[in-house]
């Protein structure tokens, strides 16, 4: 039917240049067997000159396209199909292009739009005064502007905030790549910068190999610097980003990014070798030049429902490195690999643990390596009295090049019973045994003079408890809802840590708070054992507002027949009673968080362990504060006294302006440790960031620097759009991350 050929025609007329442009369909998918529906204010149709003209408000539509123009007409016997005045294409996903003319060869290949404009999405625009299509493959442009930005013509503004001019574009369909020439950059209407040809990949991909965005700045360590990354897209499952950094007071420096998805999981590697000055103990340049490097990485991969593996790993060649290029402000660098099985409430892993101190006072020799930590707890399906059962083994081999090696193996079973009494008391029975049997090797005599080389200690512990407590709920006339909570757990336990020698290797680090005061061991590993009967107190007050914010106070401490010397006095747990550990939670409202954990001395009330935490995120604000006050720990962690301060905060000025300040100080010794602060600047086509940065410490070759960095980025020319705010950015590094079990499954 000549009238149906024309309404078909007419309508992959009007998808022509916008599909093929916006997502490379080709014309070929128009099916002719789906209906096409026209409205015109009138309908000529010429039977002798095979010709249909359609006039006054003309709309047609199909497969979800719909043209409006003033004027169509079609002609049967050339095969041509105009379109004119006011001429607008709609795609059912939004897309739009304006024309004041299209014109359309037979085959609906080729063809010519006068005046054309394209909306590509709510801001992007690329208009031309002639767009002529070939082959059906490569749409030329004359005279062309392109802009992902938006003008706000309420606001008097008339130009995009930055916009590409161009004589003449080429769009190529096939290798999905816009070329421009002589083309010329414009901010606010001012040409800053022109450039006789360049390229950049089309829309409708998302990974292509070119130029990311460069960033430029200075620092003390490194002079003026800049950096541009170049990106290779190899294949849609692996890509490397090759960085190179160029300074004044410095050597070059290439930095090497490369991910890579796989069928199991996915991984990323990223590196970095530079070739400058040796330093010495000093931190003087001692005129020698020797090599720099770095590797960071991070792999999760899935063997089954129930098993996953990965690693993590993180390496540098010098201390110091990772600061004086601002690569990490880290001082302990942690790699392993693990594999990993979990069913239900079970799980077991088999963990190889390598560290890497980086302070002054580290001791490579006395560093340990884990070969290998394997875990395993099951849990028993069917109750046992009515309680949970649950066996747990561990093994461990820890060695050393200098020092001592230990070999563990421990073995142990727990039965834990949760019962709701009648009047709304919540009681938990719990009981555990466990046995762990040492190897030791390579003894130092002065540091572990009861212990020989090829020693074989083994030792039993256990405890058996109650855990009670009573929580009244009240709920008031206005929507408030307050809990009282007393609490109160009972544990039996025989006296003794074993046989002396045992050494402590996991057990180390010790803060006594209100997270651990209701473990029945407040210990973070096995080599250390708590011992005798005691009873842990508590109480703890919650108040619910209907606003839904809150407010939370918990206090409690511990109290034993005698002493246990497995504690030193500066935990707070060294003698008959504890000190008194509590926590004020308080959430004004959804997005803003205020902690303060505190723990007071038992004799005095006075303040031995202060930490207060503010983290929340608005529309107007994000901030992350903290306040940390820490008596002196000599015997445990070897550190003195300690009071810091740290304020990372970004403030949104405007609706597209932001601040972002931070400052981290030493109130012990008075002194600054960083500062930083920096102008940002975001909206719907570009980002742009001035930042400083101030690092006050020194560290053998680093001294107190100053870093300032301009990092611009320019949206739809490759940029993948996240916010960058580098200076907001926590450091990526700081230790292995904390594994989560279910790591391998969503990476």
């Amino acid at each position: 039917m000549p009238l149906r050929s024309f309404l078909l025609g007419a309508a992959s007329a009007a998808a022509l240049v916008l599909t093929a442009l916006a997502a490379d369909e080709p014309l070929t998918s128009f099916d002719p067997d789906k209906p096409a529906l026209v409205s015109a204010d009138r309908a000529v149709y010429d039977n002798d000159g095979k010709t249909v003209r359609l006039s006054g408000n003309v709309e047609i539509w199909s497969d979800g396209r719909l043209l409006t123009a003033d004027e169509v007409s079609y002609d049967q016997n050339s095969g041509r199909v105009i379109a004119r005045g006011h001429v607008v294409v709609r795609e059912a996903d939004g897309g739009t292009l304006t024309a004041d003319e299209v014109e359309l060869t037979g085959d609906l290949k080729d063809g010519v739009v006068e005046n054309i404009g394209f909306i590509l999405d709510e801001h992007t625009r690329l208009a031309a005064t002639r767009a002529t299509r070939e082959n059906g493959t490569k749409t030329t442009l004359e005279n062309a502007v392109f802009s992902p930005c938006r003008i706000c013509v309420e606001d008097g503004q008339t130009e995009a905030l930055w916009q590409i001019k161009s004589v003449r574009v080429v769009w190529d369909q096939t290798g999905k790549r816009i070329s421009y020439e002589n083309a010329s950059f414009e901010f606010f209407g001012i040409p800053l910068l022109t450039i006789p040809a360049f390229s950049h990949a089309d829309f409708s991909v998302k990974n292509q190999s070119g130029f990311l965005a460069p960033s430029a700045g200075s620092s003390s360590d490194l002079g003026y610097f800049v950096e541009v990354p170049y990106h290779f897209a190899l294949d849609p499952s692996y890509d490397l980003t090759v960085t190179p950094l160029v300074a004044t007071e410095a050597n070059p420096q290439l930095k090497l990014d490369w991910r890579q998805l796989t069928s199991t999981g996915g991984y990323f590697l990223s590196g970095s070798y530079t070739y400058d000055d040796a330093f010495d103990s000093t931190g003087l340049r001692n005129g020698e030049q020797t090599s720099y490097s770095h590797i960071f990485g991070r792999g999760r991969f899935k063997l089954s429902d129930t098993m996953g593996w990965g690693f993590d790993l993180e390496r540098t060649s010098n201390d110091t490195y990772l600061k004086r290029y601002d690569i990490s402000d880290a001082d302990r660098l942690t790699s392993d690999a693990y594999w990993e099985w979990r069913q239900g409430r079970s799980f077991a892993s088999v963990t190889a643990y390598a560290f890497q101190g980086l302070r002054a006072t580290d001791d490579p020799g006395l560093t340990p390596l884990v070969l290998p930590e394997a875990v395993l707890h099951y849990v028993f399906d069917e109750p046992i009295y009515g309680g949970v059962t649950a066996i747990d083994a561990s093994l461990l081999y820890l060695t050393r090049t200098e020092g001592l090696d230990t070999q563990r193996i421990s073995a142990g079973i727990s039965w834990n019973r949760p019962e709701i009494l009648e009047g709304g008391q919540a009681v938990t029975f719990f009981a555990e045994l466990r046995g762990d049997v040492y190897r030791l090797s390579d003894v130092d005599p002065i540091s572990t003079p009861t212990a020989e080389d090829g020693d074989i200690l083994g030792r039993f512990s256990g405890y058996v408890g109650v855990d009670a407590r009573w929580p009244f709920v009240r709920v008031t006339d206005d929507g408030y809802t307050q809990i009282v909570e007393p609490m109160m757990q009972v544990i039996l336990a025989p006296y003794g840590n074993g046989p002396d020698g045992i050494p402590n290797e996991d057990s180390q680090s010790l803060e006594f708070d209100d997270t651990n005061l209701f473990n029945p061991v407040k210990f973070t590993g096995l080599d250390l054992v708590e011992s005798g009967p005691r009873a842990n107190i508590g109480l703890r007050y919650a108040e619910f507002f209907p606003s839904g914010g809150s407010l939370e106070v918990f206090g409690g401490f511990q109290t034993r027949l005698d002493d246990d010397p497995s504690f030193q006095n500066a935990s707070g747990l060294g003698e008959t009673q504890s000190d008194y550990v509590g926590r004020i939670t308080f959430i004004p409202w959804p997005g803003l968080t205020i902690v303060n954990r505190l723990r007071l001395d038992k004799d005095d009330f006075s303040v031995r362990r202060n930490e207060v935490y503010i983290q929340g995120t608005g529309s107007w604000y994000e901030i992350d504060a903290s306040y940390l006050k820490l008596e002196s720990d000599p015997t445990l962690t070897g550190l003195g006294p300690r009071e810091e301060v740290s304020l990372l905060t970004r403030l949104h000025v405007g609706d597209y302006w932001s601040v972002i300040g931070g400052i981290r100080r030493d109130l012990e010794d008075d002194q600054m440790i960083e500062s930083r602060f920096a102008v940002a600047y975001e909206d719907e086509c570009s980002f742009l960031e001035f930042g400083f940065r101030r690092r006050f410490t020194s560290d053998r070759d680093t001294t107190p620097s100053t870093t300032v960095i301009l990092s611009i980025r320019l949206k739809a020319l490759g940029d993948d759009g996240r916010t960058a705010v580098p200076l907001f950015q926590e450091d990526p590094y700081t230790g292995a991350e904390t594994r989560d079990p279910q790591d391998y499954r969503s990476f």
